[in-house]
């Protein structure tokens, strides 16, 4: 248990009394093989794991984690030169991790995707631009709705966990083309998708973390085949340019909702459907790699 107020030695002393505890039982149990799900846990049995299980193991990161610091680095790069593979969910990440054959996992829920009912014209005004999930990242919602004010070309739709708070701010600031609605079980989540037309994927780049990342919401838009907004400078922009199903959010433009509009109106669908299915067929390719990965490494 880590209280998040405890001092930073308190914390310390608190992990290393877990990575005590967790070595004991993987000692005692002699397992064949041990998958290292998320960049924390790499952190803390990277140099372990590479010393006495090499080969045995598989790490999967999903986020950064302070690869940047020498010491952070040079655990990552240990543990990953001794796993079995490695798997990243954004070739993003390329950018701060070690020099590696990587693996790409896109762990969008594929089953729940192939249920939907995918977009087959653009649509007509107003154009639904919905945020569908954990609804995160407020500055940058805040700026969003700001920029779209009330402007009857638009509706601005926020679906999921904490979309009460975006709610509360439109009802404070007399945002009339605000739509929110709480949260949802995830066999819905095509349900919500249906009632957009843009996706929205403005998280921002003010860290390492979100100016890396692949954003699950891209292969949301994709299935639908409808476009994605995403923030300038991240490597969402490039994979956006790379398949042209999107548009980069810039606040400084002061005719940011014309132009998002020119945008919209001038996309080809034929096109944009075409590019989405580039899209998925390239993740899908991805998994498959990792899946066949996966066997070998059972089977080792």
């Amino acid at each position: 248990v880590i209280n998040p107020k405890w001092s930073k030695l308190h914390k310390v002393i608190a992990y290393s009394k877990f990575i005590l505890y967790a070595k004991k039982i993987l000692k005692r149990e002699k397992y064949d093989k041990i998958i290292v799900w998320n960049d924390v846990a790499i952190l803390m049995f990277g140099l372990y794991l590479a010393k006495n299980w090499e080969n045995k193991y598989c790490l999967n990161c999903r986020d950064y984690n302070g690869e940047k610091n020498p010491i952070v680095y040079y655990i990552f790069k240990k543990a990953i030169k001794k796993s079995y593979f490695t798997t990243i969910s954004s070739d993003g990440f390329k950018s701060f991790l070690p020099v590696h054959e990587y693996i790409n996992l896109q762990s969008f829920n594929e089953s729940l995707l192939n249920d939907c009912l995918p977009k087959q014209s653009l649509a007509t005004d107003p154009i639904k631009i919905g945020f569908v999930g954990n609804v995160r990242f407020f500055e940058e919602n805040y700026k969003l709705m700001e920029k779209f004010k009330n402007d009857k070309r638009f509706e601005l739709h926020y679906y999921g966990t904490n979309a009460e708070i975006i709610e509360e701010y439109a009802r404070n600031n007399g945002f009339d083309n605000v739509i929110c609605s709480g949260t949802f079980p995830v066999h819905k989540t095509k349900e919500y998708l249906s009632k957009c037309d843009i996706i929205n994927n403005v998280f921002g780049n003010n860290s390492i973390a979100v100016k890396t990342l692949t954003s699950i919401r891209l292969f949301h838009a994709a299935y639908m085949n409808m476009p994605i907004l995403v923030s300038k400078c991240t490597y969402m922009e490039e994979l956006i340019n790379e398949y042209n199903i999107g548009y980069a959010v810039d606040f400084e433009d002061i005719r940011l909702t014309d132009h998002i509009y020119e945008w919209y109106r001038n996309i080809c669908f034929p096109v944009l459907k075409r590019n989405c299915a580039c899209l998925i067929n390239r993740a899908t390719e991805s998994n498959k790699v990792f899946y066949d990965k996966l066997r070998g490494f059972l089977d080792h």
